[in-house]
């Protein structure tokens, strides 16, 4: 649920398809793609031939990227912070509350020492990036546990792998056991003795096991005790010490489970191991509590304790009669809003170019064609509503019920027509958290799930027995129930009480709801300004008016109790699911994003020292955000979509925008939460999607028309993941989440079932699918094996169109499941993984497979890669760490003779660019800012050694062998970066002792990298362009430009005794950094 952006009136002002001219059809078992990838190097290509029988051109082949080699490798982050990400919890220093921690989902911890105006990062590079519970000692803020996996039972949540400690802060962490907790509710420390400490494990999600229920330590963490436990299919999600005694504890034991699907609700979020146990000797022995609480199944539950009131403690509690009517009325208050899903008129649409909402296509026997509407029609208003595009009509029908009557004006050519429709219920939204179709035996229940707020009243004698919001005014022993409000609630279920009064609560859901009457009525406008889904709140002690609170959008601050906020937006915390690039330069990338819609902006800042900021990347999509492309023949035409096969299409030139839908005779058809669609790459008019079946346009995502059988195991399936051969446009293939793979190679005439072939230990969720772009028949299929309760990883390369697959993950971790894999389009030998932890390279096809984090990247799910076929980086993109990009040069040409010489290695540099100066100059906006990283300034040159040298020297010369730059550069084995900036002056003297020339730049052309081991030289050429941006007829740089600060020569990056000419490279607004390839 995004945040309302004033950004996107701006950037998309309608909503309307740009559709450019139509190429040529595809035909053609063979048929290239207009556009293919791009050529290697001539050397490259000519190295290839020579080391034929060298290098690994079939499967079994192998030639390993040593892990010291991987290090050297260097990531940059770009962001953006712009939209936040899920935070889990916070952990504040109370007596110092500029102080504090921040959980989140899948991004690691953040800390701050100055009230948020800045964060470090911490708990980056442990076993796991997802948290789901984090304390401070009260006695001592250098203790700070981290329990690692995030307890809310999403369908595309993450997990842990134990509890952390750290006695310093949290500059560094100690793994302190419970590796199979998997998921951790709570942490909790004694108030009094910070060795005694509670962990709340939930345990694994998608199956059995043992490690859950309440542990409790008295020595710091040595060792554990299980205080608490029901089954191995029930865990504690939730605990609490009294203020007053923290021998007193309360804790919420919870049966929850997931299936293979992405579905909205667990699969199992009841049993009769859940419910409410209370201990007052520090856990030693337990009473299960009933008295005033539902008595039938409960589900998922949260405790706050008062401490103005010590006696006082407030639970919100799921129960498995949630919504029922136990004899009261069900008629509904003024301005409460009704159950059911809302209303439909069974039409489509784009925006007009004069306004309003053109009819593209209207369902048989609709509500609006009944009522008389005709394609063409252009609908202006819903009552008083005005309609400017689809989602304005979405937005005008969500408080209408199926039945409801509604007035309609349209525009037919010259003429207003007004005709009254009667709304249908809106059809379930399919698959996961899109909306659940109204269960009539429960009348007071959400659209998504738990029940609403302020209807205890009407519920009857026994409504308690639905849960909502209990008191206990004896610490625990009986309760009462003062309200029905739960909102969905496996994904919230968190109260939280004013420490200075009672009388004001918060429940923490899709909206933040406040009461200030004790709990009798609850408003939802107590976070209008801010993100919706909220999950963890700090409320002052020593003053209440000043609140934290963290949501799906990240982190928030008020000091006036929630009636205004201020967002931080310098945490770059974004789950992206998906990535593309352009062709710009510098090049853009884009991407969908859990709960926060879909973004694009710039890899790097131009013309600026520091790298991307908040202000230069721009939303286009709303909704959770998922897969997204970019036309080739118009690069500001976007595809996107949001959830469960929302798909849309939006050009950033024109604003307009139009929605893309599967043909409603698609009868029983299921979109996924993450619906896979692509533009052909052998013409771009040309649009695939795919549900339960396999839908094409050929106008762009008009006129879809399914193309394929049922494509899944069962009717709740869904297709996950999509993919066309780059070299042959009738080979596609299509992958399912519960575990189904079929291909077509006739353009889809028929297809086949090939999920036998990988002869897998059962069905196994698909989660990307990739065609070579080098060989017609070969392909890769990735499964997730997470959503099955196992963590093995799987990935399948076929040679013959899928008549046989082989298995190339033997050399990945074991216990990583995959989640990606991308073919580089330029080295056919060098493949990129992503797996829920981590990035790994290949350099002979899979055989073996190096981690390539490289210290930099934080552990983190990678659920995609774009490679980018001029500028040759890989941008990753993370679930929780937003994007990342790696320079894949050194990669690409690390053949098998490179890697097993016995000679120094000089690579061929990837071109420069020279980017003009920033016109507007350096600002201040203080500190509270994240910028991201922008590419070295300069040549990047990349050189390998097999053993240690006497003397290496690198220099930099134009083509008649003019020394421009000299850098003396590590003599030490292994894999080797130094940046070289050109420029004229002093000649290039060798060794440290020379002193920076004030000389002119030389500017674009062509230069030549000279290596010199122990006097042995190679060379290879380099070139630099000038700024593709720079205004036509700008000319060549005149001397004033081209003039460098002294000390702008060159850098070595990393370790080692390499001296340079000059300085390091100072931040200058020139950039000499995005390559391009030859």
């Amino acid at each position: 649920m995004l945040r309302s952006l004033a950004s996107f009136a701006t950037a998309l002002a309608c909503f309307a398809l740009f559709a450019p001219p139509l190429r040529a059809q595809q035909s053609g078992a063979e048929s290239e793609s207009q556009e293919t990838a791009p050529r290697p190097r001539e050397e490259a290509r000519e190295e290839r031939e020579r080391e034929k029988d060298g290098v690994p051109t079939k499967f079994g082949e192998g030639s390993a990227l040593p892990p010291s080699w991987a290090e050297v490798l260097k990531w940059r982050e770009i962001g953006p912070c712009s939209m936040g990400g899920r935070i889990t919890e916070l952990a504040v220093v109370e007596s110092q509350p500029w102080i504090y921690w921040v959980a989140t989902a899948t991004g690691g911890v953040w800390k701050t020492e100055n009230a948020g105006v800045t964060f470090e990062a911490q708990f980056q590079h442990e076993g796991t990036g997802s948290v789901g519970a984090i304390a401070v000692a009260p006695s001592d803020p250098r203790i700070v546990w981290v329990g690692t996996g995030e307890s809310n039972v999403r369908n595309s949540v993450s997990w842990g792998d134990g509890v952390y400690k750290s006695e310093d802060g949290g500059k560094t962490w100690k793994k302190m056991g419970l590796e199979q907790s998997f998921q951790i509710g709570a942490v909790r420390i004694d108030p009094r003795d910070p060795a005694v400490v509670y962990v709340a494990a939930m345990g694994r999600m998608w199956g059995p096991n043992e490690q859950r229920g309440l542990f409790k330590t008295s020595d710091g963490g040595k060792s554990w005790e299980k205080i608490l436990y029901a089954d191995e299919r029930t865990g504690c999600i939730d605990v609490i010490l009294s203020p007053a005694d923290p021998n007193v504890l309360l804790a919420a034991l919870y049966e929850r489970e997931r299936d293979i699907y992405c579905s909205n609700d667990p699969s199992k979020r009841f049993g009769p191991g859940s419910g409410i146990f209370r201990s007052a000797d520090g856990g030693r022995s337990w009473q299960r509590l009933g008295e005033g609480l539902p008595s039938c199944q409960t589900g998922r539950v949260g405790f706050d304790w008062s401490r103005s009131e010590s006696n006082v403690a407030f639970a919100i509690i799921e129960s498995a009669e949630y919504g029922k009517n136990f004899g009261g009325t069900e008629s509904a208050e003024e301005g409460e809003e009704r159950p059911g899903n809302p209303g439909d008129l069974g039409l489509r649409g784009e925006s007009a170019d004069d306004g309003g909402l053109r009819i593209t296509e209207l369902t048989a026997d609709g509500p609006a064609a009944k009522a008389g509407v005709k394609d063409g029609d252009v609908l202006t208003k819903v009552g008083e509503t005005a309609i400017e595009d689809f989602r304005s009509l979405f937005q005008a029908l969500r408080t209408t019920r199926g039945g409801d009557k509604v007035q309609l004006e349209l525009k037919r050519g010259e003429e207003t027509v007004r005709v009254e429709a009667i709304v249908a219920e809106r059809p379930e939204a399919q698959g996961g958290g899109g909306g659940l179709t109204a269960d009539r035996t429960r009348p007071f229940s959400e659209r998504l799930g738990g029940q609403r707020a302020n209807v205890q009243d009407r519920q009857g004698e026994k409504g308690y027995e639905t849960g909502g919001v209990y008191r206990s005014d004896d610490a625990g022993l009986s309760w009462k129930r003062l309200n029905s409000i739960n909102p969905r609630p496996y994904y919230f279920s968190e109260v939280r009480v004013d420490p200075k009064d009672t009388k004001n609560l918060y429940v923490l859901g899709v909206s933040l709801h406040k009461s200030t009457d004790g709990g009798k009525r609850f408003t939802a406008d107590a976070g209008t300004s801010v993100h919706a889904d909220h999950h963890a709140m700090w409320i002052d002690p020593a003053n209440s008016q000043h609140v934290l609170l963290g949501c799906d959008g990240g982190l928030y601050e008020s000091w006036d109790a929630s009636k205004t906020w201020h967002f931080r937006g310098n945490l770059p915390i974004g789950q992206f699911y998906d990535v593309a690039v352009d062709m710009n330069r510098p090049y853009r990338v884009f991407g969908g994003l859990q709960d926060n819609g879909s973004w694009g902006g710039p890899s790097q800042r131009h013309g600026a020292s520091q790298g991307p900021e908040n202000h230069d990347f721009f939303v286009y999509g709303s909704g959770d955000g998922f897969v997204c492309a970019v036309d080739r023949e118009d690069p500001d035409q976007i595809y996107y979509e949001s959830q469960n096969g929302g798909m849309a299409t939006v050009n950033l030139r024109t604003g307009q925008s139009s929605g893309i839908r599967a043909p409603r005779d698609a009868r029983g058809n299921v979109f996924n939460w993450k619906t896979p669609f692509l533009l052909s790459a052998h013409n771009s008019r040309i649009y695939y999607c795919a549900g339960s079946y396999v839908f094409r346009s050929l106008d762009r995502g008009r006129d879809l028309r399914r193309i394929s059988p049922r494509i899944t195991a069962d009717e709740k399936g869904s297709a996950t993941a999509l993919a066309e051969s780059p070299r042959n446009a009738d080979f596609l293939i299509v992958g399912t989440d519960d575990g189904k793979v079929h291909l077509t190679r006739d353009g889809g005439a028929n297809w086949i079932d090939v999920t036998e072939r990988f002869g897998l230990p059962g069905l196994r969720h698909v989660d990307n699918i990739e065609c070579s772009h080098h060989e017609a028949k070969r392909a890769w299929v990735v499964f997730d094996s997470h959503r099955s309760n196992e963590e093995k990883p799987y990935v399948y390369v076929t040679e013959d169109a899928g008549e046989t697959w082989t298995p190339i993950h033997g050399g990945l971790p074991q216990n990583e499941t995959t989640r990606c894999l991308r073919e580089d389009p330029f080295n056919p030998d060098l493949l990129l993984v992503g797996t829920e932890f981590g990035a790994y390279a290949s350099l002979d096809r899979g055989t073996t497979w190096t981690k390539i984090n490289a210290g930099q990247l934080p552990t983190v799910p990678i659920h995609d890669f774009a490679i980018h076929p001029r500028d040759g980086e890989a941008v990753a993109a993370t679930h929780g760490r937003s994007f990342w990009i790696l320079d894949l040069q050194p990669l690409r040409e690390l053949t098998k003779a490179r890697l097993e010489s016995n000679q120094a290695v000089l690579l061929t540099p990837d071109v420069g660019v020279l980017w003009g100066r920033n016109p507007f100059g350096r600002r201040s906006y203080g500190n509270e800012r994240f910028y991201g990283s922008n590419p070295p300034s300069g040549l990047s040159i990349w050189y390998a050694l097999r053993e240690k040298a006497k003397k290496v020297e690198l220099k930099l010369t134009d083509l008649s062998g003019r020394t421009v730059q000299t850098l003396r550069a590590s003599r030490e084995p292994g894999l080797h970066r130094a940046t070289m900036n050109p420029r004229g002056g002093a000649g290039g003297g060798r060794g440290g002792g020379a002193r920076p020339g004030g000389g002119a730049m030389r500017g674009p052309g062509s230069y030549r990298v000279v290596l010199v081991v122990d006097g042995v030289e190679s060379k290879v050429d380099a070139k630099i362009i000038a700024d593709p941006n720079a205004p036509a007829g700008a000319g060549a740089f005149d001397e004033e430009e081209l003039f460098l600060e002294e000390g702008e020569h060159g850098e070595l990056d990393g370790e080692g005794d390499g001296e340079s000419d000059g300085e390091r490279a100072p931040r200058e607004d020139r950039l000499l950094g995005a390559r391009e390839r030859r």
